[in-house]
């Protein structure tokens, strides 16, 4: 069942968001009608009745053989004017994609919110058999390259309560899972100025990141490269980190950052 929304709210708006969030998260082939009620804590009358209405503004679309639902075109362009309207991504975007041309991989620009690390720009590559995360996706801290750059970066105390509240659950056979072990990790991060996540949240996935300042040379989110981990091995690695954070320190400098 989802948290309430904090303060005061109209049921029913909050109720739709709720449902558009369920969406987002949900496999491309949408969900039907009885997981995303069961989902949402609401029953499925009141439930249908919202996705109507979304589905009327076309927020929602129905595939009309599987019945399942999911995001519409106004969705989508509501996100798609969310990311424009975002400084950041739009300052990195350009960077991105020359840093795809470069390295012919995919390069993700991430920031912390709520916990998590969450995708807010993306450059996918021509020979990517599929991407590894979209814009908007969460994806935990303690084992992804972009979240242990987030997470080095914190003040100490915040770290200390964020891993409290997330804890360090098991993905795959690579995921670091002791306390101890995970801060050992970070402060190489923080020493190096970068972070590896070799298959640590996905099997044969792999990926390099670093940290991006703003103006105040605060680290506000991290650029990544990611890949198949068949084609980002010790070698690739070396080969494309100076060029990940030339870009990472051009990005910083578009936003205002004069240090080193």
């Amino acid at each position: 069942m989802r948290q309430k929304a904090p303060g005061l709210v109209m049921q029913s708006v909050d109720r739709a968001l709720a449902i558009l969030l369920v969406l987002a998260q949900g496999p491309a082939a949408g969900l039907p009608l009885a997981e995303i009620s069961r989902a949402l804590g609401l029953n499925q009358s009141t439930c249908h009745h919202l996705l109507s209405t979304l589905k009327a503004r076309r927020f929602v679309e129905q595939d009309p053989a599987s019945r399942r639902y999911r995001l519409g075109i106004k969705a989508v362009e509501v996100g798609q004017a969310a990311v424009q309207q975002v400084d950041l991504a739009r300052v990195a975007l350009p960077r991105m994609e020359e840093l795809m041309r470069a390295a012919q991989e995919n390069v993700n620009l991430v920031i912390l919110e709520e916990d998590s690390a969450v995708y807010v720009a993306q450059v996918p590559c021509d020979r990517t058999v599929r991407m590894f995360t979209r814009i908007g996706e969460r994806a935990p801290l303690h084992c992804t390259g972009v979240g242990k750059v987030l997470l080095a970066y914190l003040p100490e105390a915040e770290r200390t309560a964020l891993l409290a509240r997330t804890g360090l659950p098991r993905f795959t056979p690579n995921t670091i899972c002791d306390p101890a072990a995970l801060d050992e990790e970070l402060k190489k991060v923080k020493a190096q100025g970068y972070a590896l996540d070799h298959e640590e949240r996905e099997q044969d996935v792999a990926c390099l990141a670093a940290p991006v300042r703003d103006y105040r040379g605060q680290v506000v989110a991290a650029l990544s490269i990611s890949a198949p981990a068949s084609r980002l091995g010790p070698e690739r690695q070396a080969e494309l980190l100076p060029r990940l954070l030339e870009t990472a320190a051009a990005i910083a400098r578009d936003l205002g950052w004069t240090g080193e």
